[in-house]
């Protein structure tokens, strides 16, 4: 079996760090004679499109595997899945990626190589198709179906990357700057009203604050907030944070800081199922791998969905 690329580069993700993994890889594709053509991905959507022509104009071939590529971040992966799914495939081109992003969730909780070089090789001498799960989401409200690689959150995570993107814009980036969007959404963020159905287990909850659910361990660029997600498994996680006092925030940073001990707490609730329901009669800005959905109430279904892809972690960073 031969391997064909396909390629998609969003070269702005990451603050240009996608062009920098690009510049890396291409020069090991040429120089080790590996059958690839590219696109690069020029504005927020664009990936979908990208993708879904790929998957429409791919001709399937005896004994070539084709496989779609994607360099940049979570986001990027996030519109390549979208415009693949659009598309009804008999087989499914399995789906590749390099981080290139300034997040890079994703890769971090399938343990990809964070080194381009060494993301290429789990790429290149991967041999077969490797199902993991993804998210999957169905919002009632506005009939909208969508696939997810990390998490979709409502309320503060949401508000953080809402306020992350806007100060982005206006050139402020880094640590600090998510730490003081962190305290700006903390101010802007109020309770909402959210019901969580799960089996037959209805709770509700007067005043929300932060609700992710999640397929991977971690969210806004390697904070381990689930620490039991898996890409593996066909569960998804949900954590719930009733509205707190800012000392009670700072007790559950610190402990999420420790690993994992924040669950513990009684204003943390997390639940783990195959399916979730969560209704939310208020208007909050929500987020879907770090991309804004909109500022509106939801009726969301969650559930994850089996997809191919095509990274083999077994080979490992030797930094």
């Amino acid at each position: 079996m031969i391997a064909e690329y396909y390629i998609i580069i969003n070269e702005l993700a990451g603050s240009g760090h996608g062009k920098v993994v690009w510049e890396t890889v291409k020069p090991i594709l040429e120089q080790r004679q590996i059958r690839f053509e590219y696109r690069i991905s020029e504005y927020a959507g664009h990936t979908i499109r990208l993708a879904s022509e790929y998957v429409k104009t791919i001709q399937r071939r005896p004994n070539v595997t084709p496989v779609i590529l994607v360099i940049g971040g979570d986001g990027t992966l996030n519109e390549a899945l979208n415009g693949i799914m659009q598309v009804p495939q008999d087989e499914q081109i399995p789906l590749a990626y390099i981080p290139g992003g300034s997040g890079n969730d994703f890769a971090r909780g399938l343990g990809m190589a964070t080194d381009p070089a060494i993301a290429l090789a789990q790429v290149l001498n991967n041999m077969r198709p490797r199902l993991l799960n993804v998210g999957y989401f169905h919002e009632t409200l506005k009939n909208e179906h969508r696939y997810f690689v990390n998490n979709v959150g409502l309320g503060f995570d949401a508000q953080i990357v809402d306020d992350t993107n806007r100060s982005k814009k206006k050139g402020r980036l880094g640590r600090w700057a998510y730490l003081s969007n962190m305290l700006a959404a903390y101010s802007q963020q109020e309770g909402f009203p959210l019901t969580v159905h799960v089996n037959r287990k209805r709770d509700y909850y007067k005043r929300a604050f932060l609700c992710t659910v999640s397929n991977i361990p971690y969210f806004g660029g390697g904070v381990k907030i689930l620490p039991q997600a898996n890409l593996h498994d066909d569960q998804l996680e949900l954590i719930v944070v009733e509205e707190p006092h800012w000392w009670i925030i700072l007790w559950l940073f610190i402990l999420l800081l420790m690993g994992g001990r924040h669950l513990n707490s009684r204003f943390v609730h997390h639940y783990r199922n195959a399916n979730l329901h969560l209704l939310v009669n208020s208007v909050e800005v929500g987020q879907m791998d770090g991309q804004i959905i909109g500022n509106r109430n939801y009726d969301l279904y969650l559930s994850t969905h089996p997809y191919p892809f095509w990274i083999d972690t077994s080979i490992h960073d030797h930094h």
